[in-house]
């Protein structure tokens, strides 16, 4: 399991930032909700714990399953929050220190367009149902 460190971060404009405990390590997920959201891959991190937060992060209920924040001012995405779950993934994007982090996994694979890909660099790939399964029984990698 990967080393779970304190990692600090804000958004575009620096209105909202953050500490949160979490594992340098992401997941790609390609889900047509996401890419909306974004404009691309959304590119999340898994934190353990939000240690502090500061500014105004503006929530949307997103889905049956999940709700995501951003940023009221410059727009920046900034957590996906399942739900069932009370860990928040935050964009990997917003983190101050961009070193040393690895991709682990790719959800809703089947969803990905076929105008790009990821490099293989040994990341695990879900289907839609297969990452599913995977959140619920606690088999997605971190």
């Amino acid at each position: 399991m990967a080393e779970v460190t304190q990692q600090t971060g804000q958004c575009a404009c620096g209105a909202i930032t953050f500490s949160v405990r979490a594992p340098k390590t992401y997941g790609a997920c390609h889900c047509t909700m996401c890419r909306r959201w974004t404009g691309g891959i959304w590119m999340g991190v898994v934190c353990d714990e939000v240690s502090e937060m500061s500014g105004t992060v503006r929530e949307w209920t997103s889905s049956r399953i999940g709700s995501r924040g951003y940023c009221g001012d410059c727009g920046s995405s900034i957590w996906h929050k399942p739900r069932h779950s009370a860990k928040y993934t935050f964009g990997q994007g917003l983190f101050d220190d961009q070193k040393g982090w690895t991709l682990t996994r790719e959800i809703f694979a089947d969803d990905q367009p076929s105008h790009y890909a990821l490099a293989d660099t040994g990341q695990k790939a879900f289907t839609a149902w297969g990452t599913l399964v995977a959140l619920l029984t606690g088999r997605l990698p971190r």
